[in-house]
């Protein structure tokens, strides 16, 4: 296939393109950088806001387009960047794909978990509501800026990757040269984990898979506590456990605490039922391989 990828630089996309490459497909990368521009897969520069006339038709579109939710504070100065940077790429590659007499197969568009607001102790499906919060609202309007009727559309909320280069897992283990593991509050919040080797299959299996439409969970099948993500991590690497105060955390990440401190418990329903079998089903055989 020719898979047209916005956002494919990243720390997901690198290992998406690699992925894709072995199976053969040809990939179109959009990116804003010069220096990336070469021919295996073709780079192509963009602008973010108009996609600009590609070599060859697409049988799938891949947006991956978004700023770093945890890199900077949320001032609203910040949380238009968030916004911008989903929006735009989003509506430029749906635009694209209304333009073309053959339409792509697919299109596939970034969302996360976080659409589901903070839910307690409840178990999520794609069939669960929206729920409320910054987060839950960033979600839900990435999600209306991709609602089309021209091509198969899957929307894929995202968990928390886990890999041992990038994302949370390094931040996690921040304290593991120290001696201890911590975790902050009670540590009972719903820990929506991926490896990020399923991140990618599934991302693939969306992509190959015309039964599945929609949302998407992209998490791992076993639920568990951030608590006991903490716990698994640091019996791996012989730590100790240690609990910390919820406001500690609050007064060095000020407003983006609720990464942390908002609780889903998240199941992918529909990839379980369209038959996608995981490499790392449990936390435990995940940080095995990551540690």
């Amino acid at each position: 296939m020719n898979i047209l990828i916005a956002g494919g630089t990243g720390h997901i996309g690198k290992k998406l393109q690699k992925s894709l490459l072995e199976k053969g497909h040809h990939l179109f990368i959009l990116s804003r950088n010069p220096s990336e521009i070469n021919s295996t897969p073709l780079f192509i520069q963009w602008d973010g806001v108009e996609v600009p006339q590609l070599p060859a038709e697409m049988d799938a579109v891949i947006n991956l387009c978004g700023a770093s939710i945890a890199s900077d504070t949320w001032t609203e100065e910040r949380k238009k960047i968030l916004l911008d940077s989903r929006i735009q790429p989003t509506k430029a590659l749906l635009h694209y794909i209304e333009l073309q007499t053959r339409k792509p197969a697919v299109f596939l568009n970034a969302s996360a978990v976080g659409i589901y607001g903070s839910r307690k102790f409840e178990l999520l499906t794609e069939n669960s509501k929206e729920g409320e919060g910054y987060l839950a609202e960033l979600s839900q309007r990435w999600e209306e800026a991709a609602q089309n009727t021209l091509t198969r559309t899957v929307l894929l909320r995202t968990g928390i990757v886990l890999d041992n280069q990038s994302g949370a897992l390094p931040e996690a283990i921040k304290t593991f040269p120290l001696g201890f593991g911590g975790y902050f509050g009670k540590g009972n919040q719903g820990f929506p984990w991926i490896h990020m080797d399923d991140e990618v299959g599934l991302i693939i299996h969306a992509l190959e898979n015309k039964e599945v439409e929609g949302f998407l969970n992209l998490v791992g099948p076993e639920t568990v506590s951030y608590k006991t993500f903490i716990e698994l991590a640091s019996a791996i690497k012989s730590k100790l456990v240690l609990p910390a105060p919820e406001f500690v955390l609050q007064f060095v990440l000020g407003n983006r605490s609720d990464l942390l401190l908002s609780s889903q418990y998240v199941y992918p329903e529909k990839a379980v039922k369209t038959g996608y079998q995981f490499k790392y089903p449990t936390l435990k055989s995940a940080l095995e391989n990551l540690l």
